[in-house]
């Protein structure tokens, strides 16, 4: 039996989703063949050693569920013999672990800063390394890449400050309006505004930076939301049936209200009803984006579709939501994978790669 470390809350401001993560992977692993150790990272970066059945505190939902920071303090800490493990310190105690499982969404997480430091270390774990993380967890370098070669992607333009607006507004008109405005590495749709009307998109800007360095100014595309979940190493990708997104008309877009707060913030579809050259083609896009930007393990491939047939990229996940309404669990259940074995598929994969 391998003991698995599963890292989860963390600094982002998907800190919430995380934890909410967590909790399924736990309830869902195999326990004949994996060993569940939990460390919860606070908001201020603090590393918890938790105890798997009482690891969060409050209601199992974003706006209510807390880390339980109340348990002791540890540390994760290398093997001197380089075997391979790890080791958790707490206090005097330590407790081995043969791979991670890192279900930190968004920055600290999901953007190579955490697989960095596991390389080091020299244990095996879920997901993307370390380059392959961070490109794309920052939007501007996942699209310029992509754009040269040939994926295409909606237009943008990207800036560091506020101040840099009145050198763009001939690129900014270019977009026209709706514009979606972004912060370059968060997810879960923290920090984006839909803005209509050129008197907005200051205050949008600036809410973008308030979650990053930089930001993205997007032209609002008209399309069905599509996303597919990509299984496997980069040089054999598999694609997932495509799930579909479809927004509350109240609000329009994906928001992070109503993808984990408002019960009608939106519906979802799985697998996605249409027509087969479409399917393949998002597929077949989903896989290449894996393999370009050289991700491994898993990854969520947004796009969208739209009603001439076109297909935009709109980001790349390294490590998508496993809450019980995230779409890369229900497009694998959708393709005859179901949660448990979707997570013990993921650990496979981990383990052999190292």
């Amino acid at each position: 039996m391998k003991n698995v470390l599963i890292l989860c809350g963390g600094r982002s401001a998907e800190h919430e989703i995380s934890l909410i993560s967590a909790k399924g992977i736990i309830d869902a692993l195999d326990r004949k063949r994996f060993n569940p150790l939990v460390v919860g990272i606070s908001k201020t970066g603090a590393w918890h050693w938790e105890d798997p059945s009482s690891f969060y505190v409050g209601e199992y939902r974003a706006d209510k569920i807390a880390l339980n920071t109340a348990a002791p303090l540890a540390a994760i800490v290398p093997y001197a013999n380089a075997s391979g493990q790890g080791q958790v310190l707490v206090g005097n105690q330590t407790y081995a672990f043969d791979l991670v499982f890192p279900i930190l969404h968004g920055q600290f997480g999901e953007d190579g800063t955490l697989q960095g430091m596991l390389d080091f270390i020299g244990v095996p774990y879920v997901g993307s390394h370390c380059a392959s993380s961070l490109l794309c967890m920052d939007k501007v370098w996942m699209k310029t890449i992509c754009q040269q070669n040939d994926v295409p992607v909606s237009e943008y333009v990207w800036l560091r400050s506020v101040e840099e607006l009145d050198g763009l507004k001939a690129a900014i008109a270019k977009l026209g309006f709706p514009l979606f405005v972004k912060p370059a590495s968060q997810g879960s749709s923290v920090g984006i505004s839909k803005v209509t009307s050129l008197a907005d998109l200051h205050k949008a800007v600036r809410f973008a930076l308030d979650y990053d360095e930089k930001c993205l100014i997007e032209r609002g595309i008209s399309g069905r939301e599509i996303e597919c979940g990509v299984l496997g190493r980069r040089s054999q990708p598999q694609a997932s049936e495509l799930g579909e997104i479809v927004p509350s008309p109240t609000i329009g877009w994906y928001s992070y209200e109503a993808k984990y707060i408002l019960e009608d913030g939106a519906t979802t579809e799985t697998p996605a009803k249409m027509d087969p050259a479409s399917k393949q083609k998002i597929q077949a896009l989903a896989a290449q984006v894996f393999s370009l930007l050289e991700c491994d393990g898993l990854a969520r491939v947004d796009f969208f579709l739209q009603a001439d047939g076109k297909v935009y990229l709109n980001e790349v996940n390294t490590i998508p939501g496993f809450t019980p309404i995230s779409m890369y669990p229900k497009m694998w259940e959708a393709s005859g994978v179901g949660y448990s074995e979707l997570v013990s598929r993921l650990l496979d994969l981990a383990y052999v790669k190292r």
